[in-house]
């Protein structure tokens, strides 16, 4: 029985190399999301537990310290939130990227499946012409012993050489 054999499976497993690639990058991206989403979650509790400290001040040193604090928490919260939308906007280009390497992906699997049972089938096919072949050449040996038969009982009944019923 011959192997199946895809043609493009060099093709295939190309694809699915830089299918492999866009989830190591997306995973990345979404890394680099999270990451700068908890800079921004420690800031927010950073600002929160000065303003609880600063609640219990007179000082105006430490008020104008704190004011200071909030102000440098307040640049670094913006700063972080630049860079959180352009760290969307990179995700969202490697998720653009990691579906269309399924897509392509898929497109050729879908290929192959399909050529896998067009294989099949044809394979089917020669199988019953095989063994249609082999009960009809059975068949025809029983015919022809048969015939046979009956044409050297024929002879045997005539009496003849058997050259004369030919």
């Amino acid at each position: 029985m011959k192997r199946f054999s895809f043609s493009l499976q060099k093709v295939l497993d190309l694809r699915e190399f830089e299918k492999n690639q866009a989830q190591t990058e997306l995973g990345k991206a979404v890394s680099e999301e999270r990451k700068i989403q908890d800079t921004m979650d420690m800031i927010a509790q950073a600002r929160a537990a000065s303003v609880h400290e600063a609640d219990g001040m007179t000082d105006i040193r430490s008020l104008y310290g704190v004011n200071q604090y909030f102000k440098l928490l307040d640049q670094r919260r913006d700063q972080m939130a630049a860079e959180l939308a352009k760290a969307k906007l990179v995700t969202e280009e490697k998720r653009a990227v990691m579906r269309e390497a399924m897509k392509k992906v898929k497109v050729l699997e879908n290929l192959r499946e399909h050529r896998v049972m067009a294989w099949k089938k044809q394979l089917q096919k020669e199988e019953d012409d095989a063994i249609d072949d082999i009960v009809t050449s059975r068949f025809k040996n029983s015919s022809d012993i048969i015939v046979s038969g009956c044409i050297d009982e024929e002879i045997a009944a005539s009496g003849a050489d058997g050259d004369s019923l030919f």
